[in-house]
This record gives structure tokens, C-alpha cells and sequence, in this order.
């Protein structure tokens, strides 16, 4: 079979002006006086210039979108209008309660999902674990205020010498505050604990590909059926199983949304001056400064550097937040 060549930019271009194209003259067949009333909904998952919404019956149904809405996301509250077929539009897109987002390397900032209430930030012991990418996930949280666990996944997994080093771990951000929790879908460990938290809330999954959040999905809520991947031996990388965010609802009230994968979880799109506000362990530290121009990297007088010394903060908090600021400003 021939091997399918890539497509350039300008024939990338080229194809989304296309379906741009469809896309329009799709809505415009759409007879605006067969439409019926108002509708709300919840985004469940986006395709392209369609998404799925979920009415307040939770009844799906697959919309086009208005052209000129902006970004629309899992967790958007939306009006729609529908047909006698059940075809329809969506109008418009509600304010949000907060957002996520993160860089992409050409649409700039990308929001991720719209009105979670809290993010379980999922690890593992493989793919191998990161507290580094873990930080820069609760930065992004803290920036967009919204309350933020560490869930260790994939316990079963664990001997020993892991099992210590990860108690060790979680101890570092149980101190600062954050809540953590651990589970192992193979024995179903962890699993009701987990669900009794996210129950009545509007909950997100986000982690590195391959720490299990899809499993999870699949353990805590059994009639779904989230596709799952492996994690290469070799690489020790997590596959982009899930390409794009999924609301799925839970037995009574409140919602979980698995998230896509990740390899890295940048930062480049905040301003160096906001890194500290989203280490709260550091920050009350940052004001003790000789310096009021303290970057917190090797300047004479930083009080953070003087915490670190005395064991007031974590080393390893304070040396992997001189690595997102160097990157940050690399960037």
C-alpha cells in the first residue's frame, strides 16, 4: 500500500477553506423558519464545525454552530434550536464560569474545557512520572482559579522502592494543601472514594497520555465504553488514545470530561510575573525579597532561595519553578 504523503500548510489550507465552504452552505440550507424554540444545553464533544450538546434530558443531538460563535468546548452551556428531524443550530454560547486552556504551536492559546468546578490531575508510575509537568498543571489550575487534586492512578504497579518514593511525593503536595487521592483499575482500588468526591460536581481529567484516565472513565462509570490505549515498553510514552475532550454524565448529578493527552503541558502563554502566583507554597515567600525585581533564579537576597535552605518550601518545588520560568521566558 502507498505510504500517504503529508499534506502542506497551503494545502491545509486549502482543504479547511473547503469545508469552511460546506460548512456554510450546510447552515444556510438549514431553514431558519423550521427551526423551533429556544433550547439549552451542555457541549459533550466537538467535531470540527459540529458538536454534540446534550439537552436538559441529557438527550444528544449532533449541531452545527452559528458561524462566528468563537471556540466552543466541552462544558459550554449553549442555546440551540432544532427541526422536525432533529436537525439544528446552536445560537449562541453562554458566558463561562472559568475556562482551561493551554499554548498550541499554531492556534496560539487553545481553551481546553469550559465550567469544571474542579481538575483531578492524573499520574502514574508509568508513563514515567513527572513532578515537573505536574507543577505546570496546578499552575495552569491556580491561574484559572479552579480547585485542583492529584490522583496517583496505576497503583498495582508500584513495588517497594516506587511505593516510598511515591508516598514521598504526595506528601510534598498534601503539605501544601492539595488533596490526592490514588486508585488502581485492575482491583478497582481507590475507585469510591473517587466518585463520592466528583459526585454533584463538574469534573475534568487531565494528564500525561497513558496514566489511565480513559480506564478510569470506563471503572467509575461502567455503560461507557471511553476508547483506552497502551504504553510502549520502550518509549515509556502514553498514546493520544482520546483526540478530543468528552463530557460524560454521572449517575445523578454533575459531569466527568476526559481529556486528550498530553507529553508536555506548556506555559509559554503567561507572563513570567504570573508564574509565582500559581505556586501557592512559594508565593507568600516572594514579597521577602531584597530585590523587588527578584526573578527567584540566582539573585543575591531572594527569599525564596533562603526558604529553600531552611526547608520553609520544597526544593524540588522551588527548582522546577526556575525551570518553567526559564522556560518561560526562552519561550
Amino acid at each position: 500500500m502507498a505510504k500517504r504523503q503529508k499534506l502542506s500548510l497551503r494545502q491545509k489550507r486549502r482543504v479547511a477553506s473547503r469545508n469552511e465552504k460546506k460548512l456554510a452552505a450546510t447552515t444556510t440550507a438549514i431553514d431558519d423558519d423550521s427551526l423551533g424554540d429556544i433550547q439549552s444545553g451542555i457541549v459533550i464533544s466537538r467535531y470540527g464545525e459540529q458538536v454534540d450538546v446534550a439537552n436538559e434530558q441529557r438527550q444528544v443531538h449532533r449541531l452545527y454552530l452559528r458561524q462566528n460563535l468563537g471556540s466552543c468546548v466541552s462544558g459550554d452551556r449553549v442555546v440551540f434550536r432544532l427541526d422536525d428531524q432533529g436537525h439544528g443550530v446552536v445560537e449562541a454560547i453562554e458566558p463561562r464560569q472559568s475556562e482551561l486552556t493551554r499554548p498550541t504551536a499554531h492556534a496560539g492559546v487553545k481553551t481546553i474545557v469550559a465550567n469544571v468546578e474542579q481538575i483531578f490531575i492524573v499520574v502514574a508510575p508509568l508513563p514515567d512520572y513527572s513532578s515537573l509537568i505536574l507543577d505546570r498543571y496546578l499552575v495552569a489550575c491556580e491561574l484559572a482559579n479552579i480547585p485542583a487534586h492529584i490522583l496517583l492512578n496505576k497503583t498495582d504497579l508500584l513495588d517497594q522502592q516506587q511505593q516510598k518514593y511515591f508516598e514521598q511525593q504526595l506528601t510534598i503536595y498534601k503539605n501544601i494543601g492539595y488533596q490526592c487521592f490514588t486508585a488502581n483499575c485492575t482491583q478497582a482500588i481507590g475507585l469510591e472514594q473517587l466518585l463520592t468526591e466528583m459526585k454533584g460536581k463538574d469534573n475534568i481529567l487531565v494528564g500525561q497520555s497513558g496514566v489511565g484516565k480513559s480506564s478510569l472513565i470506563n471503572q467509575l462509570l461502567p455503560d461507557v465504553e471511553a476508547l483506552t490505549g497502551a504504553v510502549s515498553e520502550n518509549s515509556r510514552l502514553g498514546t493520544h488514545t482520546t483526540t478530543a475532550s468528552r463530557l460524560y454524565f454521572l449517575p445523578e448529578d454533575g459531569w466527568i470530561i476526559d481529556s486528550p493527552g498530553v507529553r508536555e503541558f506548556g506555559l509559554s502563554h503567561i507572563e513570567p510575573e504570573q508564574l509565582i502566583d500559581g505556586f501557592i507554597d512559594l508565593k507568600p515567600f516572594a514579597g521577602g525579597c531584597k530585590f523587588r525585581n527578584c526573578r527567584h533564579l540566582n539573585e543575591k537576597g531572594c527569599a525564596l532561595a533562603q526558604a529553600s535552605n531552611e526547608h520553609k518550601i520544597s526544593q524540588q518545588r522551588f527548582e522546577n519553578y526556575q525551570k518553567i520560568y526559564q522556560q518561560i521566558i526562552s519561550s
